[in-house]
């Protein structure tokens, strides 16, 4: 599997298509620890591993003990899971009375999921050089006994666009509560993503 670390630059501009950003202008994408040199955005993402690294630097807690002290507000946190495509069920199963429609769009791709013709779900994909990048992933609020099942449907949909495009790597960035029912689907979690606002 691809380390997410090594692959940052590629995944992040990816992640910043399918959430529409002006990546390098508008905000950054670093592994921490970074160089406080290297920000030049009003918004930084600093990616880190939970635990401390070789260098002895503080993963989450070092970030934010960092961005606190250097002026940066947090405004957010997510967590980046990866998964190996082909270990992916990716035959959606949809629940009763919804249907699935995939839009391929000019920068990214899209899927959304209706219930009774009403979009109850939806997310993107972004396929790059052996890898793909999921997120957007949402649950419209009136359907959450059908929260899991909408999320499987999407990963599955999502992830078989991006393995018919050659993708090895699927990285899906998640809110927290999102992470952990997505996680028990085939992803494991890797990192900590940490928004942070000057």
């Amino acid at each position: 599997m691809t380390n997410w670390q090594e692959n940052l630059q590629a995944w992040g501009a990816a992640w910043a298509t399918i959430r529409e950003s002006d990546l390098g202008v508008a905000e950054q994408i670093l592994g921490w620890p970074a160089a406080t040199g290297e920000f030049s955005a009003p918004v930084i993402h600093l990616v880190t591993a939970d635990a401390a690294d070789a260098t002895g630097a503080a993963g989450v807690a070092g970030a934010r003990e960092f961005a606190a002290t250097s002026g940066w507000a947090e405004t957010g946190a997510a967590v980046l899971l990866t998964a190996v495509t082909e270990e992916l069920d990716l035959v959606p199963q949809l629940p009763p009375n919804t249907n699935l429609a995939e839009v391929p769009l000019e920068h990214y791709d899209a899927v959304e999921v209706a219930l009774f013709d009403r979009p109850v779900a939806g997310g993107r994909v972004k396929v790059g050089d052996g890898f793909a990048v999921l997120g957007g992933l949402h649950i419209d609020g009136q359907e959450p006994a059908m929260e899991v099942a909408l999320e499987a449907v999407m990963l599955a949909s999502l992830g078989e666009e991006a393995f018919l495009h050659g993708a090895e790597t699927l990285y899906l960035v998640a809110d927290p509560a999102q992470a952990s029912r997505v996680a028990p689907l085939g992803s494991t979690q890797v990192a900590q993503i940490l928004s942070f606002r000057r």
